[in-house]
């Protein structure tokens, strides 16, 4: 049966609507097993109901209406008891409860298994004959695979929406997503034109691949000039380390990346918009095949890149239309030219079908503060024209919401301005407790091809800076002296401030499009200190960059990613020492500074135990607690099926962050905390209770925390640390410091609980 299972799970899938697609599914599913009727009832849990939403020999006018409670009837029980149950005559088991609006008086054998998705029954599907017999295994299982199938397919569905106004297109509910920027916004919907897709261009040669070279040319110039006022538009708005997303664009038009191939590819032989189409998807499978987010994110700005190109070749230089008032931008991919075609004040907030929190469009909505919903599982053309409500905190989508919802968000988004306005004033001030505690805060930076970062308001500093852009945007590695230039300019926009560089991290599940790996499991794989060990020529070119800087500079260190022994650390602080000592004597220094300090991060659980000889080893530690987390639960934060088991709250993380601080302490180790956790309010209150007191963030979240510090007693969160090693849930951890929060009038900062 495995063809037909195949073939009914592909037209399911394809279906536009879930009317449609269980129509096809009861249909298929009593052909394929030669039964006399097949059913679906799905769960409306506000009335803890289970509604026959489509049948195939059930009477149909009770699709919709037919209703059975939760635990009453063979229906409710196989829902309540999340099994199938396998009948050779229904009416004899003694919770059968006949419906006569279904007309299933001929009906006797009954087979039906639970529609669970993430631990959460979300309906019933039911085979039944009129015969009585029992369902053979090959048939259960058939049904239960077919099950597991449409989960899938359910989940992804507004199922009250659709249970409360079978009939109308009206919306009762809000629609969820993922949040990958948080706030509010309140506006129509606006979807923007779409240019030719590539996938629909041909691959077709040309006699003429002169003329095809000068089309091209004259399209790269207009993308170029195009990329350019946008980049000029935006960073009016931005910290240019985020605005110089247009830089990774515009290097991407080098002859050295995608422009290159493409000219390669119309040399020989093939017309422009075919090399085009050839070249971007070669390009966007690269990425697409990676397995770190931020990484594989980057095929959408290849893709934006190509419709670019593609769109100056059909059109040439033409203006867009541009709302003239504030809208919330709704598209099945969100780019980031999008948010430069608008001007800010019209751009309310973003709405994706796909995307992610590591995209560049995400990255952008934060740093300028708007509100983004990514992941919407529903087609995103049928919002055109819809005045929206965007809840970029709990992750819901309001369309055409009611006055008492409106009203209600409107009020919110009232309060939402006043305390965007209180966190910002006063971020030059130092972050200092009411105690008098000073809390060091540093920035997360390096997501884009940044070679010219400006210093961040009121930050001490650079906690964590990603060496990973320059080498993944080249064809080849980048020798010293571009790495020492890039390096340079970093340190000379941060002078006085110390910048905290790690070296490459890629490897396993962050291939270098030249340096290709691949691995069945790249998480546990060849990356980072692992591959540059193994590659001391990378390694040392890389540290003889960053201590060229330093010379001139003086304000660096180095930190070691994925350290996971102690062999590790020895060889890498011998080849560090090599590296320096070439420096020296390179530049022949008669009296050189000191070296600069260099650490490790603390991400793979087996150094844990190793934490005594690391404090003798190296000068400051650096908590990863994004992977720690994963390595410790053994959990991918990605992965959808498991995102809800991702808690960075989890006594064991908990007391592993707790274990850290107190070694360092015992051994008079410096140690940072780098990681989302510190940008969150409770997060933040979590690791100062531990004892942490520098912290390293994204910009977007840094007034935020350093107003909570200001406003808190870290003698008082110090008190509460017992209490919190001590819990055995992570929601018992969170709602414990979120107490708290509240206590100090804080808890307006916090919209939404994760626990």
């Amino acid at each position: 049966m495995l063809g037909e299972l195949r073939a009914i799970v592909e037209q399911v899938s394809n279906a536009d609507t879930l009317d449609s697609a269980l129509a096809i599914l009861v249909e298929k599913i009593r052909l394929t097993m030669h039964t006399d009727c097949c059913s679906v009832y799905v769960m409306d849990s506000q009335q803890q109901n289970l509604v026959l939403r489509a049948t195939h020999g059930l009477a149909s006018e009770a699709v919709g209406k037919a209703m059975m409670p939760l635990g009453e009837g063979v229906v409710g029980q196989v829902a309540v008891r999340e099994e199938p149950i396998n009948l050779a005559d229904a009416r004899l088991n003694p919770h059968f409860k006949y419906l006569p609006e279904t007309a299933e008086d001929g009906f006797f054998s009954f087979l039906g298994t639970p529609i669970t998705h993430q631990r959460k029954v979300l309906g019933v599907l039911v085979v039944q004959q009129s015969e009585t017999r029992s369902f053979d295994q090959s048939e259960e299982s058939f049904l239960v695979t077919l099950a597991a199938h449409l989960a899938g397919v359910l989940a992804n569905t507004d199922f009250q929406t659709v249970l409360q106004e079978p009939t109308k297109h009206k919306w009762t509910e809000a629609i969820k997503a993922g949040s990958s920027s948080s706030g509010i916004a309140i506006a129509k919907a606006w979807i923007n034109r779409s240019t030719g897709a590539l996938e629909q261009q041909a691959v077709e040669k040309a006699e003429d691949s002169e003329h095809q070279l000068q089309r091209f040319d004259v399209a790269l110039e207009i993308t170029r000039d195009e990329f350019h006022s946008l980049a000029i538009k935006l960073s009016e708005q931005l910290p240019k380390d985020v605005a110089s997303i247009f830089d990774v664009y515009q290097h991407m038009l080098a002859d050295a990346s995608l422009a290159g191939d493409i000219r390669r590819k119309i040399s020989e032989g093939y017309q422009v918009e075919g090399a085009l189409r050839l070249v971007i998807e070669h390009y966007v499978q690269q990425f697409e095949e990676m397995n770190d987010p931020y990484l594989k994110e980057r095929a959408v700005d290849v893709k934006d890149v190509g419709l670019r190109l593609l769109h100056a070749l059909e059109l040439g230089p033409s203006a867009e239309i541009i709302p003239s008032e504030p809208v919330i931008v709704v598209a099945e991919e969100v780019t980031a030219t999008m948010f430069a075609k608008i001007p800010r004040k019209f751009l309310a907030g973003v709405v994706s079908q796909r995307g992610a929190a590591n995209s560049h469009a995400a990255i952008l909505a934060r740093a300028m503060g708007i509100p983004a919903l990514m992941g919407l599982s529903f087609n995103v053309n049928k919002l055109r024209g819809c005045e929206l409500i965007l809840d970029g905190y709990s992750g819901e989508l309001f369309v055409e919401p009611d006055k008492i919802v409106r009203d209600e968000y409107i009020a919110l988004l009232a309060q939402e301005s006043e305390l965007n306005s209180l966190v910002q004033q006063d971020l030059d001030k130092p972050a200092v407790s009411i105690d008098g505690e000073n809390v060091e805060m540093l920035i997360n930076a390096g997501l884009s091809a940044d070679s010219d970062i400006a210093i961040n308001a009121g930050a001490d500093g650079v906690g964590l800076y990603r060496t990973e852009v320059p080498f993944l945007m080249q064809d080849r590695f980048p020798s010293e002296d571009e790495q020492y230039t890039r390096y340079r300019d970093i340190l000379n926009s941060y002078r006085g401030k110390e910048v905290c560089m790690r070296t490459l991290d890629v490897g396993g599940d962050k291939q270098l499009p030249y340096f290709p790996i691949v691995e069945e499991n790249p998480f546990l794989g060849w990356r980072g200190i692992r591959l540059t060990l193994d590659h001391p020529e990378i390694f040392l070119v890389q540290a003889r960059a960053m201590y060229r800087s330093a010379i001139e500079c003086g304000n660096l260190c180095i930190m070691l990613p994925m350290i996971s022994c102690l062999n590790e650390v020895d060889e890498a602080s011998r080849l560090l020492e090599q590296a320096w000592a070439e420096v020296v004597d390179e530049l022949d220094l008669t009296e050189p500074p000191e070296r600069p300090k260099h650490g490790v991060m603390l991400e793979v659980p087996s150094v844990l135990f190793l934490l005594p000889e690391l404090a003798q080893r190296v000068d400051f530690w650096s908590v990863g607690s994004n992977d720690l987390t994963q390595y410790l639960l053994a959990v991918d934060r990605n992965n959808t099926r498991v995102a809800e088991l991702f808690d960075t709250f989890h006594p064991s993380v908990v007391r592993a962050l707790n274990q850290i601080i107190e070694q360092a302490n015992l051994h008079n180790t410096p140690v940072s905390f780098c990681g989302e956790l510190a940008g969150e309010p409770v997060g933040a209150l979590l690791v100062l209770a531990l004892g942490y007191r520098r912290l390293s963030m994204s910009s977007f979240n840094l007034a935020k925390i350093k107003y909570i510090i200001r406003h808190v007693n870290l003698s008082e969160l110090a008190a509460l640390r017992e209490q919190i090693l001590q819990s055995q849930s992570g929601s018992a951890i969170y709602s414990l410091l979120y107490e708290y929060l509240q206590q100090q009038n804080l808890s307006q900062l916090v919209r939404v609980s994760k626990h």
